[in-house]
């Protein structure tokens, strides 16, 4: 989306009159959480002052993108040894459903939903048996996925999520959560697979983007779907 995202942020892009992120915060307040975390990074100040004056809205700073695992171990402190769910900003749900539905499960969970094969290697891919993920694979090469169940930007996780990060290696100067989540299956650790109830607009891509402004502006335009 160049060159706007080189001034505005892509979670400040407007959907149905509002930024993208402004629809992540609305979803998880109501789904019932208390407070959110936004963890942000260096050219990013823009977030933190769309949400200066927001009293439920706190921020983490990430000292540079070093992959969604990092972004969560920043936040260690202020999610101390309580339960939390993981929203990525790119990813944006019309209703709290997928995030309610994550709070009522015991234990780890992600959500997910099915993907065209041609778009799994941009995703995280998870094996499923009897809703209990098996495995998880990051941006599996076309034809090797183990399903085409793709995690959907939303995560229910515990405090030992935290020392399965530290325990992983970075990779490519990254450190994922797929390494910590597959580091908890094996330890035996139940990690539950939540289907996704309704669609996800996928921010982060032109296209869905696109896709998902055009929806929204119909869906508020007189006599709109």
């Amino acid at each position: 989306m160049l060159p706007l995202t080189h001034a505005v942020p892509k979670e400040l892009l407007p959907l149905d009159g509002r930024p993208i992120i402004e629809h992540v915060v609305d979803e998880l307040l109501g789904a019932g959480i208390e407070r959110v975390w936004l963890v942000t990074r260096p050219g990013k100040r823009a977030i933190e002052e769309h949400f200066d004056r927001h009293q439920r809205v706190e921020i983490v700073r990430q000292s540079e993108p070093r992959g969604l695992g990092d972004a969560v171990l920043c936040a260690e402190e202020a999610v101390g040894d309580r339960a939390f769910l993981v929203a990525n900003g790119d990813s944006v749900f019309r209703t709290p459903a997928v995030a309610e539905a994550l709070l009522a499960v015991d234990g780890t969970a992600v959500a997910v939903e099915r993907v065209a094969p041609e778009r799994l290697s941009h995703y995280g891919v998870v094996a499923v048996a009897d809703e209990r993920v098996v495995d998880v694979v990051e941006k599996p090469a076309p034809g090797t996925a183990p399903s085409d169940l793709a995690i959907a930007g939303r995560y229910r996780l515990g405090p030992e999520i935290f020392g399965a990060l530290r325990a992983c290696r970075p990779t490519t100067g990254e450190l994922g959560l797929t390494e910590a989540l597959v580091a908890l299956i094996a330890a035996g650790e139940r990690v539950t697979a939540v289907p996704v109830g309704e669609p996800r607009y996928d921010i982060g891509n032109l296209d869905a983007y696109a896709a998902a402004f055009v929806e929204f502006a119909l869906a508020r335009a007189p006599g709109g779907r």
